[in-house]
């Protein structure tokens, strides 16, 4: 979701290695840390975006920082870019800016490199190209016994498709070959919305999502901030070419806005005006469906007027944000025109909604999650009870203890149990890595 969030744990007592080592000294490092004599816990940072405790950050462990792996280079005989696992997306879209191309990256352009695309990515160039993980050319990563390898289209090429998805079950990415597109001046911006234009704004996305001929380079996003009625809504919206007032959104043209930035600048200045709440503890939780003008309907009263919202409301600094991300089928078959993913999607047009929770104090913890947890499961008992109701999480907006990976299907759990016997028969980053999204045992 378009908005940065800190981590709701402040993990401490934690050895952090993260001066310039290189690929093979990471490889090492993993290695010593499964000695049978050893067996350290750790984990793995790239931007220290997620909140999942233990996904970025370890009590009584080794933290390794992928900060230093923070470089960008383009070749443009090849269309391709790497990226460093530990760089951050504002730093790629900086330098790719210099040819004119971009990646499918990350909405917001503080965020690491690695945990957005390891968790799938879910970009604005996603309805054109996929999702981020779909771009991915090759995964340079250590592996379990501390080896180093590549995995892609002719080389590894089961760990290749389980690694879109994979999270951080396989090994350490060092550094992502991307593929580039000729991107950089773009419509786009954010138009602001009163809180009582939610139903309108409800309203004209399912008519935006209803369009059988859906312009591919037309992508948004929106948000309210239920909570906060002076905040209101926001529309984060991008045309992909420099045509100002494309008709794909015409939808909520007649809407009336309480401000708007849209305009003509490059896609990275589109992205960098984004919001960013000042909240330091956060989580979110993640669910899909098909999206229906009477689905959307239930989940404005949910989101407005469920008793859940006076807890979160009650505590220190206590905020809920929604987040409507419309999906389309072409998202879904890039992914599989690029020799597919781990996600088991279904092939149909659909919306992935996250509810993003903030607060201030540490002992709000439990009954914020559990609040927003019951929040979600009110989305999803109205889904279901429409027919529509979609299993697939979206990890990177998904909670800690959302079992992630087990809505990716029978076959894509199968092959990724494949995998890590193949390449992690110890399984070190299923029991030594505890944080993030596991495969189900």
């Amino acid at each position: 979701m378009p908005a940065a969030r800190s981590s709701s744990r402040q993990h401490q007592h934690h050895l952090s290695v993260r001066d310039q080592l290189s690929v093979t000294e990471y490889g090492e490092l993993v290695a010593h840390s499964m000695e049978e004599t050893i067996k350290i816990p750790f984990a793995i940072r790239s931007g220290g975006h997620s909140p999942s405790p233990f996904a970025a950050n370890i009590d009584n462990g080794v933290l390794i920082d992928m900060s230093n792996f923070n470089h960008t280079q383009y070749f443009p005989h090849k269309n391709v870019a790497t990226v460093g696992a530990g760089g951050r997306w504002l730093g790629v879209y900086n330098e790719l800016d210099r040819y004119n191309v971009t990646v499918v990256g990350g909405r917001v352009v503080d965020v690491g490199v690695g945990g957005l695309i390891l968790g799938c990515g879910l970009s604005y160039l996603s309805d054109l190209y996929g999702l981020t993980c779909d771009n991915v050319v090759n995964f340079e990563m250590v592996l379990a016994n501390g080896s180093i390898t590549n995995a892609n289209a002719n080389h590894n090429q089961d760990l290749f498709q389980a690694m879109k998805g994979g999270a951080n079950n396989f090994g350490i990415v060092t550094t992502f070959t991307l593929k580039t597109y000729s991107i950089n001046q773009v419509w786009g911006g954010i138009k602001s919305y009163s809180l009582d234009q939610l139903p309108a704004l409800f309203t004209a996305m399912q008519e935006y999502q209803s369009n059988p001929k859906k312009d591919l380079y037309a992508n948004l996003m929106l948000q309210a901030f239920t909570t906060n009625a002076s905040v209101g809504a926001v529309l984060n919206m991008v045309y992909l070419k420099p045509v100002v007032n494309a008709s794909a959104f015409t939808p909520f043209y007649s809407i009336p806005t309480t401000g708007d930035t849209t305009k003509i600048q490059s896609l990275t200045q589109m992205m960098s005006g984004q919001r960013v709440p000042p909240l330091p503890r956060w989580d979110w939780f993640a669910t899909s469906f098909k999206p229906t003008a009477s689905l959307y309907q239930k989940i404005e009263d949910i989101v407005t007027k469920a008793p859940e919202l006076a807890a979160i409301q009650s505590t220190a600094g206590g905020s809920l944000a929604i987040g409507v991300q419309p999906i389309n089928t072409n998202l879904i078959q890039a992914g599989n025109n690029q020799r597919g993913n781990s996600l088991g999607l279904q092939n149909v047009n659909q919306t992935w909604f996250v509810l993003d929770a903030g607060w201030i104090q540490a002992d709000s913890d439990a009954m914020v999650h559990n609040a927003t947890r019951a929040l979600n499961a009110r989305i999803e008992d109205a889904s279901r009870a429409e027919g529509v109701y979609e299993p697939y999480q979206f990890m990177n907006d998904a909670s800690w203890d959302q079992d992630v990976i087990s809505r990716y299907g029978v076959e894509g759990q199968r092959n990724m149990r494949q995998v890590q016997r193949k390449y992690d028969p110890d399984m070190v980053f299923q029991k030594l890595v505890s944080g993030g999204w596991k495969l189900p045992k």
